[in-house]
């Protein structure tokens, strides 16, 4: 799948929630944003981040140790289909 934006957080990666979190203001709604982690803990955060603040997790796969994790974000509020 396409990603807009990418955050690899794979090794040494510093305040990596807080990264994802300023990525994703970047980006607009429907956009999609890439995480990838080695910390399973992230992975876990990221997740229950993703639920807390309306983005949706797309996929998710592991290889190698590796976890992708693909969302999308919110729709604007007030921005339902007609």
């Amino acid at each position: 799948m396409y990603a807009d934006k990418v955050v690899n957080c794979i090794g040494a990666c510093q305040a990596p929630m807080l990264t994802i979190d300023v990525e994703m203001k970047v980006l607009e709604s429907g956009q999609v944003m890439q995480v990838m982690t080695d910390d399973p803990d992230l992975a876990e955060r990221v997740r229950a981040w993703a639920g807390e603040n309306g983005h949706m997790i797309e996929e998710e796969h592991v290889v190698s140790g590796v976890t992708t994790l693909i969302m999308r974000k919110e729709a604007a509020a007030g921005a339902e289909a007609k």
